[in-house]
């Protein structure tokens, strides 16, 4: 049932007032951002954060599940802003002129060293990490890899060892919070929903 103050959707607007860029590094430009919608609703310093790189569909980045027989990889990495470990899937940034299939591929073997299987690269769909603040989406993976097969890697910053675990075990590490990264549970899910970790 739709209640009488909601407004359609094409007559809804937030309006930008005006933008004063607050910090910039290698990856994100953040600005303060004076908006003001439909309402008369208005946030004189609302903050956006703008990937310096998107491709195709506002993609900025990309999340890679790596599938091996009947289990998943997952790397072990310390969040600085939160002290805590956690268990996620590979993660990282498009670069200029690269799809995001490109992304996922270079990725994957530069945070784990496994190389995909042939045709081993399944879209998983789009997911935006923080609608409210990032102006980007990430573009999901899962990639068929042989476990077994690693060239060695270095490192990158907060991550420490890759391991697979099967299906019980990640439903677990969920329960008890150990994957607990939005990209990471919500390829995950998805994986379990249409695959059930059989490649």
């Amino acid at each position: 049932m739709q209640h009488e103050n909601n407004v359609k959707d094409e007559n809804f607007r937030i309006e930008l007032l005006g933008r004063q860029e607050v910090f910039e590094n290698a990856l994100f430009r953040v600005y303060a951002d004076h908006v003001v919608d439909s309402h008369g609703n208005e946030v004189p310093r609302y903050l956006s954060v703008v990937p310096r790189c998107l491709v195709e569909g506002s993609v900025a980045g990309v999340a890679v599940l790596p599938v091996a027989r009947h289990c998943i990889g997952l790397i072990r990495v310390l969040r600085h802003p939160l002290q805590r470990w956690s268990w996620e899937v590979v993660k990282g940034h498009g670069e200029p002129g690269e799809s995001p299939a490109a992304s996922a591929e270079r990725e994957l073997m530069e945070e784990t060293g496994l190389a995909l299987l042939d045709g081993g690269l399944r879209d998983m769909g789009e997911l935006s990490p923080e609608a409210g603040v990032i102006q980007a989406r990430s573009r999901l993976f899962a990639a068929s890899v042989d476990a077994g097969a690693t060239a060695k890697v270095e490192p990158e910053f907060g991550h420490g060892e890759l391991q697979f675990f099967d299906r019980s075990k990640v439903l677990q590490m969920i329960a008890e919070g150990e994957i607990e990264d939005a990209s990471s549970l919500v390829l995950v899910y998805k994986w379990l929903m249409t695959h059930d970790f059989n490649v």
